[in-house]
């Protein structure tokens, strides 16, 4: 087996313009766009840039801080014919990284300024993606991990060294191009109705908030909607999840806000008070909203080391979790499953 590695690189919040940027100039990226990778000789001088410009003076936690480095260490490190995953909404394209760096200050805006050239896989003259069921359940779970961008995926390699040998799919490019803009049509009518109250969820935001609950319990956590009264003052959040076992612990408070539009930082700000009070120390943050996030309420929110969850993000969990959702909450969405056969397969 070659001497290579095996990462998974998200395109950052895995927008249409995001995607753009990797597949249309055969990159992926990655942002700490202040600082340029490319003209730096390793992967140690790129993490003391980093870190001087962005976490220096820095309230973020320390563990936080030291993720987001190995982060960089792994993107800076990368050589010629590393095996890449690239998350795409419910599929993942493959990639094989090239030695070139590029840093490019058109995507700055974006945050997807330090790119590495790579030579994604084609099939017929188009861009092959496999759909994420046909991996291992391991590897599913992996990629679906939030806050990653630069996952090492060493672990799985027997898997994807499997996957980038196969000279041809059986899954035809007829059904990717069919499932995926059905996909895109489901994903887009279901924010719609969601965020103009055209679903039969619970009225004042407490069906969005039994439908994260049920989505958290789909994912591994214990999760439970809590009563409107159970914090002081300002502070609150809507969903307790917890997830442990001999190896980890996972306590996170969960804000939900049933919004159109944008959402503002009172949510953020509420869950950070919770995260105040002495008894909830070892908890973590997670504000999910169903409407868009400007990028100044997302640097609010990361400062302040809470998780940021908008309404394609969330309807991207939802898509992903189809299987495991109860038919009783489907229909409440409006989500109906009907089985479609090709004229040619």
């Amino acid at each position: 087996m070659p001497d290579r590695n095996y990462y998974m690189i998200r395109a950052m919040l895995s927008r249409e313009d995001d995607f753009k940027i990797f597949f249309d100039n055969n990159v992926v990226a990655v942002g700490w766009s202040n600082i340029d990778f490319a003209s730096l000789p390793n992967s140690q001088e790129v993490k003391n840039a980093v870190h001087r410009s962005y976490y220096e003076k820095s309230d973020k936690a320390q563990q936080v801080i030291s993720k987001n480095l190995n982060e960089v260490e792994r993107f800076k490190d990368m050589k010629k014919g590393d095996y890449i995953l690239v998350p795409f909404n419910s599929y993942i394209a493959l990639a094989e990284a090239n030695e070139k760096e590029i840093y490019s200050p058109e995507d700055y805006e974006q945050d997807l300024s330090n790119q590495r050239s790579v030579n994604y896989r084609y099939e017929n003259g188009k861009l092959l993606i496999i759909p994420r069921n046909e991996l291992s359940e391991g590897l599913q779970r992996r990629l679906r991990v939030r806050g990653n961008t630069v996952a090492n995926l060493f672990e799985f390699k027997d898997e994807i060294e499997m996957i980038f040998s196969r000279k041809s799919y059986s899954y035809s490019q007829e059904m990717q191009d069919m499932e995926q803009e059905e996909v895109k049509k489901l994903k887009a009518g279901l924010l719609e109705n969601i965020q103009k109250g055209k679903t039969n969820l619970q009225t004042g935001g407490i069906g969005l908030e039994n439908l994260v609950c049920e989505l958290m319990k789909c994912e591994g956590y214990e999760a439970e909607v809590l009563a409107k009264n159970k914090f002081t003052g300002k502070a609150d959040a809507d969903i307790r999840a917890i997830k442990e076992d001999s190896f980890m612990s996972k306590k996170i408070f969960v804000q939900v806000k049933h919004h159109s539009g944008y959402s503002g930082r009172q949510g953020i700000q509420q869950v950070i008070d919770v995260l105040a009070q002495k008894e909830y120390e070892g908890y973590e943050g997670y504000f999910i909203t169903s409407a868009m996030v400007a990028d100044d309420i997302r640097a609010f929110a990361e400062e302040n080391d809470i998780e940021v969850m908008d309404g394609n993000a969330l309807v991207e969990l939802i898509v992903n979790n189809l299987d495991k959702l109860s038919e009783t909450t489907k229909r409440l969405l409006g989500i109906c499953i009907v089985p479609r056969m090709l004229s040619t397969v």
